[in-house]
């Protein structure tokens, strides 16, 4: 038994494996790890502060352009004052109903914001939240990015879902005292190559 020729073997085997080793990723495509995750890398983003005024012109915006898209019979609005009030007109046995409805606003960790319900009212009547929600949960077309938790009695608007133009929204901060001060970051997408 030759230890020259194990150790000429062994050498050979080395660079024969190092050589594929090299040959492999010099000739194999660029392995890249990209994580999947909901926010999309962006270009720029930038943020946005409103006070209540402001936001309200805002919702107000984008809910008639909303509502005239859907052709739903039911004509709502939502407005920030002490609590974020969403409140229309809907039909009840043939005959309009006046409805509104008191939310506390919070922004959760992802950017979303959830609107916890506190108190129902449809004409006169009180009625239980739970109840009403999935009635609207069953009955309306609501946007994608809108999500109802009958149990929880939240709405949750979901802003990495809505985008305008492929701009997303995250917020950033909610303080309903005095004018309010809303912030919210506007994400620029990269453009496509």
């Amino acid at each position: 038994m030759n230890p020259w020729k194990w150790a000429f073997i062994a050498l050979v085997a080395i660079l024969l494996v190092g050589a594929g080793t090299v040959g492999i990723k010099l000739f194999s495509g660029s392995k890249t790890n990209v994580t999947q995750t909901s926010t999309p890398v962006s270009a720029a983003d930038f943020n946005v502060r409103l006070n209540k005024k402001q936001l309200n012109a805002m919702a107000a915006y984008y809910l008639n352009q909303y509502q005239n898209q859907s052709k739903q019979k039911v004509n709502y609005q939502f407005e920030v004052h002490d609590d974020a009030v969403l409140t229309g007109q809907t039909q009840l046995l043939g005959l309009p109903v006046n409805f509104g409805l008191s939310l506390t606003p919070k922004v959760l960790t992802n950017g979303n914001v959830q609107l916890k319900a506190k108190k129902l009212a449809v004409g006169q009547l009180n009625v239980p939240v739970s109840a009403v929600l999935s009635y609207i949960k069953a009955q309306y077309n609501l946007p994608k990015w809108v999500e109802l938790n009958v149990h929880q009695k939240t709405i949750t608007m979901n802003l990495q879902r809505f985008r305008t133009n492929g701009v997303q929204y995250r917020a950033e901060k909610i303080d309903m005292n005095g004018a309010g001060q809303f912030e919210f970051k506007v994400l620029i997408p990269k453009p496509k190559s």
